[in-house]
């Protein structure tokens, strides 16, 4: 069963799915900013003089250009005979969507294939085209599903996800409609536009949670936010889905709900190179840019008579898929598994591997062990990885390690002294703070100064060189 927490402290959001009591996800965003333009959609102006290889740059609004590429994670399922039916043009302009973010070294990636995603379905420009997600293989469901070809149109074609297969027909037709209008809005203002610019923006943290986390067996979801535990009780309560499986909660307790689900140390251990497994064999993994190798290690395991090779491996293949998904891992993933002695041993291994995999919502593609006992995948890029969101590079180390992100432990501490005032009504606080802390800390609280939470506290801020972050005096 799926568990979904959920925590606010002034502008970040906090999320971690837990999935059988083991954490699946976990995400950090900001309420007020989007940190990723992936899934945005802009009128583009063509630079025709600006051509690659294969590709292109665009002008999409603010001076700011973008690389046009033919690659979009969805285009190829569909049949190339129609390769630009799907293309919404106007003169010299171009409608794209974002299909990765900006990095300081290129700039971000851009398809001319527009997708726009709702709760069951996706809406694309591709002429009468109706497709089911591959996931969803009983016939007789898909069967139910195709009645609703129907609602493809001239102008636009409909991808049903796999989040429809168990929805009654009457809610996915009205979400097919909701996200019609949606598009019919984007195609007008592509047209109003007589400049490149921003057309639709992707949606906040808290409803993509909603459209790609709230699965049929999702049975909880605990806030600490009085807006957000609003916000699924509506979307709930807007549903004939069985919403009395799903019981939203809204914590009062003093205590952090990432501690009171026992979460806070697995997110912690997230950029760590070393993962122990119970057998007493570990991961060594290390993540570089493109590229993560993941080495099997079997320790204390083989002390253990009911041990051996293979029973290391299986294990250690569950947990590898676990924080593949986990880490958000992308790109190339080498995996070295201890020697597998025939080629049995090495389809097993496989097998198990490939099966933890199909939970990934991401798009993967995984060869068969080599005969050195090496596993070779590569994952689809879907945001950052989830050890960016929790490390920065070592202004010591000069990147060979991570530590926690500054803003990360700033937020940690003004949450402890939120739930200090909670349980003690003390609004004085003087923290001794470390020289490179400091400066987040009162930028985060000078710019939520109007948030509720911060009403009444005085809090004084003393610079100081300390074995730890901070003391709270």
């Amino acid at each position: 069963m799926r568990k979904i927490i959920i925590s606010e402290t002034l502008d970040q959001i906090k999320v971690g799915v837990i999935d059988n009591s083991k954490l699946t996800y976990f995400l950090i965003d900001s309420a007020n900013q989007q940190s990723s333009i992936r899934g945005n959609i802009y009128k583009a102006k063509k630079n025709l003089s600006g051509k690659g290889i294969e590709a292109s740059f665009v002008e999409i609004g603010e001076n700011k250009n973008a690389f046009l590429s033919n690659f979009h994670p969805l285009k190829a399922d569909f049949n190339t005979d129609y390769s630009d039916s799907y293309k919404t043009e106007d003169k010299n302009f171009i409608l794209v969507q974002c299909v990765s973010d900006y990095d300081p070294r290129k700039a971000p990636k851009v398809s001319d294939f527009v997708a726009l995603p709702s709760k069951f379905c996706v809406i694309i420009a591709k002429p009468k085209f109706f497709g089911i997600s591959k996931k969803i293989i009983d016939e007789e469901k898909r069967s139910r599903l195709k009645t609703l070809k129907k609602f493809s149109t001239k102008n636009i074609g409909i991808i049903l996800r796999t989040s429809a297969e168990n929805q009654k027909l009457k809610d996915i037709k009205e979400d097919i409609r909701q996200t019609k209008a949606k598009w019919k809005e984007i195609i007008n203002d592509f047209k109003a536009s007589d400049i490149p610019t921003l057309i639709h923006q992707e949606n906040n943290i808290i409803e993509n949670i909603y459209r790609e986390l709230l699965t049929d067996d999702t049975s909880e979801i605990q806030v600490d936010s009085r807006k957000i535990y609003n916000y699924f009780k509506k979307q709930t309560s807007n549903s004939s889905r069985k919403k009395e499986k799903i019981k939203i909660s809204l914590s009062t307790s003093k205590k952090d709900i990432f501690n009171i689900n026992k979460v806070d140390k697995e997110i912690s251990r997230i950029f760590h190179k070393k993962v122990n497994l119970k057998n007493g064999s570990f991961l060594l993994i290390e993540e570089k840019e493109g590229l993560t190798v993941v080495d099997v290690n079997s320790g204390r395991s083989l002390n253990n008579k009911k041990e051996n090779n293979l029973t290391v491996n299986l294990n250690a293949a569950k947990e590898i898929a676990h924080q593949v998904i986990l880490r958000n891992l992308s790109g190339i993933v080498l995996i070295d598994f201890i020697d597998a002695r025939n080629s049995s041993e090495r389809n097993k291994i496989f097998k198990v591997f490939k099966d933890s995999m199909k939970k990934d919502k991401a798009k993967h593609s995984i060869l068969p062990m080599s005969k050195f006992g090496i596993i070779e995948m590569t994952r689809q890029k879907i945001g950052n990885r989830t050890s960016s969101l929790v490390s920065e590079d070592c202004a010591v180390c000069h990147g060979s390690g991570a530590i926690t992100r500054k803003d990360i432990i700033c937020y940690d501490l003004i949450r402890e002294i939120i739930f200090i005032r909670k349980r003690t009504k003390k609004a004085n606080f003087r923290i001794e703070i470390k020289d490179e802390l400091a400066e987040t800390v009162a930028e985060i609280l000078n710019k939520n100064n109007t948030n509720p939470s911060l009403k009444g506290l005085d809090i004084m801020l003393i610079s100081k060189k300390l074995a730890e972050n901070y003391k709270i005096i």
